[in-house]
């Protein structure tokens, strides 16, 4: 088990200018887990209670249509923030499932846990909500881009910005990500 760290640290350093006894200090406050591949972290119906740092590995936000389809609303890959930010604030039923793409190993806090953060550590306070602020801009340009870009703009966008996806991602999921069938997906990277 990996008890140190320091990726945490640096992570927090990274988001927030802070000296480095405050930054370990935050990340001193998770906890390592190990996820296996295919496991759910948070599943519908439940009230997220995890903060995760994701050190290592892939994991998917995904929710059913109408139809029952799995329709992939989010990727993370290492060295992000993962959670449903809904449930987890608001402290009501998750919509959306949080699933190991990968094997994955990270560091969690619970609700509780970060709150006394917040209340503890003002340095915590400014790394939350710049964590917040980005996932906020992240969600608008992907929410606009499905709305203003081509399909194979998108799938380009994704080759370039993030590169990790398509190596460690199955397609069905990158084309439910992209808002587009399997077919249409194996299509664009043909042309490309």
């Amino acid at each position: 088990m990996d008890t140190t760290n320091s990726l945490l640290t640096n992570f927090i350093k990274s988001v927030i200018p802070i000296p480095e006894v405050d930054a370990k200090a935050i990340a001193d406050s998770f906890h390592f887990v190990a996820i296996k591949k295919g496991d759910l972290f948070l599943k519908e119906n439940q009230i997220s209670d995890d903060y995760l740092y994701l050190k290592q590995g892939v994991m998917r936000i995904f929710l059913y249509d109408l139809e029952g389809n799995e329709i992939t609303t989010d990727i993370f890959t290492e060295n992000n923030i993962v959670f449903e930010i809904t449930s987890f604030f608001n402290r009501v039923k998750s919509e959306a499932n949080i699933e190991a793409i990968t094997d994955c190993v990270g560091y969690r806090i619970s609700y509780q846990e970060l709150n006394k953060l917040f209340h503890d550590k003002p340095a915590f306070r400014d790394f939350g909500r710049a964590i917040l602020v980005k996932e906020f801009i992240t969600s608008k340009k992907r929410n606009y881009s499905m709305i203003n870009q081509t399909a194979e703009q998108r799938y380009q966008n994704l080759l370039t910005n993030r590169p990790d996806i398509i190596k460690h991602v199955p397609l069905k999921y990158i084309a439910s990500y992209l808002g587009i069938t399997d077919s249409t997906l194996s299509r664009i990277r043909k042309k490309i």
